[in-house]
């Protein structure tokens, strides 16, 4: 199993922990797994289609380290607003009709990062079981919409994937 399937699978146990009375740091500590299962995800996505026809994990290593977390939601974000970069919004295809699955894990991927920050950084926040079930449930989602558009192998998603690595460079041009 891959490693951003355990991280999912580990947020859920997390998640339902303490039947009566969960603490916050196990409802914590989930919310940040959610968030970092997607993020391995795309990390694979992306490092896989620039390496694509390689086993060589070492070569598909050093393309994952070189992605972070601030370009990935620079990239999302841009999507989830519908206003992707001059570059980026070419590659989409012309007229701009952005995939609603393409829009929902985008969306997604900024939603689960900014509960990551509350969830390490704002000790004021308290989270709910059910808050908690309900970002698991995106990260579940986000999965199933993600391996969707994977499997259509569409233009959007392939530009997607490789955004996520290359879309400092992609805003210059």
């Amino acid at each position: 199993m891959s490693l951003s399937q355990d991280l999912l699978e580990q947020a859920r146990i997390l998640e339902r922990k303490e039947p009566k009375r969960p603490k916050q740091a196990s409802l914590r500590r989930a919310v940040s797994t959610a968030y970092y299962a997607l993020f391995h995800r795309l990390i694979d996505l992306s490092s896989r289609e620039i390496v694509s026809g390689s086993a060589d994990w070492g070569l598909r290593e050093a393309v994952a380290r070189s992605l972070n977390h601030a370009d990935m939601r620079k990239v999302c974000k841009s999507i989830a607003s519908r206003n992707p970069p001059a570059p980026m919004a070419s590659l989409l295809g012309q007229p701009l009709e952005l995939d609603s699955g393409l829009l929902a894990v985008s969306e997604a991927f900024v939603d689960l990062q900014q509960a990551r920050h509350e969830a390490d950084y704002d000790l004021a926040r308290r989270f709910t079981r059910d808050d908690v079930a309900a970002l698991v449930d995106l990260a579940e989602d986000a999965f199933a919409g993600i391996d969707a558009l994977k499997r259509r192998n569409t233009r959007q998603y392939r530009t997607f994937i490789l955004a996520l690595a290359f879309h400092p460079s992609w805003s210059r041009a």
